[in-house]
C-alpha cells in the first residue's frame, strides 16, 4: 500500500485507473478518429468526434451517430479535461444479433479500462469489464434494485457476466452509463481510493443475474469496480471516453463529466 501511495504522489498522471503504465485491458480499442474530422461541441466542456466510418449530426435532441457498422473501429469519442466522473445518456437500437457496444476510458491515447456489451437471444445480454488495477484484472460486481444493494460478488479478469430478461437487440433502449474514479472519504478505507468503475442501466428495465455463489438476484443497475493490487498505482483522473458500436440507431441525448473539488 505504501509503495502504491508513493507512486501516486510522484506521478501526476491523468486517467481513470491502471496497474502498469504499458498495460491495456483485453479487447481495448484505439481512439482513431474519422478521417473526415467530424467533431462537435454539443455538451458543455466536451468535444465529441466521430471514429472510423461514423458521422455526427448535432441538434436540440443531442448528437446522432450514424455509420456504425464495425464494432472495432466505428463510434464516438468524447474528450474533456481532468475528470473523475463521466456519464452519458443514449437512445440505442443495435438492430442485429451480431451488433453490440464497446466502451473504453482513456488517458490521452492510453486505454485504461473497457466495457463490452453484447445482446443475445431471448433478451440475454453479455457484459465484459476490463480493468488494469491489478495483475489479475479482478473486479467487484455490485447489483442494485431501486437504489438498494441486492448482491455483490468478486469476479476474475475477463469474466463474461450474463444478464437475463434485460433487453432485445431489435428494440430501442434508453441507456445510462457512468465511468468514475473512486475517492475514499476522509478517515475511511483507502483500499479503493483511485479505483475505477463502470455503472450501467437501461431505463424502465430490470434483469436477472446469477452471482458467484449461485444465488440469482433481480436488479436494474449493474456496477463493476476494479480491485487495486499491491504495488499498483491508480491514475487520479481521465481525459476521454470512446463508445464504439455496431448499431442501426444511436442518439446521445446527454453527457457530462465531473472534476475534483
Amino acid at each position: 500500500m505504501t509503495s502504491r501511495l508513493l507512486a501516486a504522489a510522484f506521478l501526476s498522471l491523468v486517467a481513470g485507473c491502471q496497474g502498469e503504465p504499458a498495460q491495456s485491458p483485453e479487447g481495448s480499442q484505439s481512439a482513431t478518429l474519422s478521417a473526415k474530422g467530424d467533431c462537435v461541441q454539443r455538451f458543455e466542456g466536451i468535444t465529441t468526434c466521430a471514429k472510423g466510418n461514423a458521422s455526427l449530426s448535432a441538434s436540440e435532441k443531442g448528437v446522432a451517430v450514424s455509420g456504425l457498422k464495425d464494432l472495432k473501429t466505428d463510434g464516438v469519442s468524447s474528450t474533456f479535461n481532468d475528470a473523475i466522473t463521466w456519464s452519458q445518456d443514449a437512445q440505442v437500437r443495435v438492430g442485429s444479433i451480431t451488433g453490440g457496444l464497446a466502451l473504453a476510458a482513456r488517458d490521452g491515447d492510453q486505454v485504461v479500462s473497457t466495457l463490452r456489451i453484447t445482446p443475445g437471444k431471448d433478451r440475454q445480454v453479455s457484459v465484459t469489464p476490463g480493468f488494469t488495477g491489478s495483475s489479475s484484472g479482478a473486479y467487484r460486481m455490485n447489483i442494485y434494485n431501486n437504489g438498494e444493494l441486492v448482491g455483490t460478488t468478486s469476479e476474475p479478469q475477463a469474466r463474461i457476466i450474463i444478464f437475463y430478461s434485460w433487453w432485445d437487440f431489435l428494440d430501442w433502449y434508453y441507456w445510462h452509463w457512468d465511468f468514475f474514479s473512486v475517492r475514499a472519504p476522509r478517515g475511511g478505507s483507502t483500499s479503493l481510493d483511485g479505483a475505477c468503475g463502470w455503472r450501467l442501466r437501461a431505463a424502465d428495465a430490470t434483469f436477472r443475474v446469477r452471482l458467484a455463489d449461485g444465488k440469482e438476484v433481480v436488479g436494474d443497475t449493474a456496477e463493476f469496480i476494479e480491485e487495486i493490487g499491491d504495488g499498483a498505482y491508480p491514475y487520479r483522473h481521465f481525459s476521454g471516453i470512446d463508445v464504439n458500436a455496431s448499431a442501426t440507431d444511436f442518439l446521445v441525448t446527454g453527457e457530462s463529466f465531473g472534476q475534483e473539488k
